[in-house]
């Protein structure tokens, strides 16, 4: 086994920061989905009903461009703190191992 270099240690941490990023654009993806299907929802309903009972679904209109702002917001806030408390474990640890390879050629 060897001891991990700031080389090693870098590509590591590229990796997982790579799959949280992944991990939280999806969330995004999601996010941005059920907004879509709200928005439809609401228009056929709108379309359903009466003029005069329009005002009524715009009030119950919970999931509004302010709401997918702050829940846009919100998930890009966790994603960027698990990112920092990944960096943060990784200074805290010695880890020995090999990586193969494959990762050091990618990042070269």
């Amino acid at each position: 086994m060897l001891t991990m270099s700031d080389e090693d240690k870098e590509i590591l941490q590229d990796r997982y920061e790579k799959h949280i990023k992944n991990l939280f654009k999806s969330f995004l993806f999601v996010l941005e989905d059920l907004n879509n299907d709200h928005n439809i929802n609401f228009a056929k309903l709108k379309r359903a009903i009466p003029e005069t009972y329009h005002s009524l679904i715009d009030q119950a209109n919970y999931f509004d461009y302010d709401k997918m702002q702050f829940l846009r917001k919100r998930v890009l806030d966790l994603g960027n703190d698990s990112l920092r408390g990944q960096n943060e474990d990784l200074e805290k640890f010695t880890v020995e191992f090999k990586f193969k390879d494959y990762y050091k050629k990618q990042t070269s």
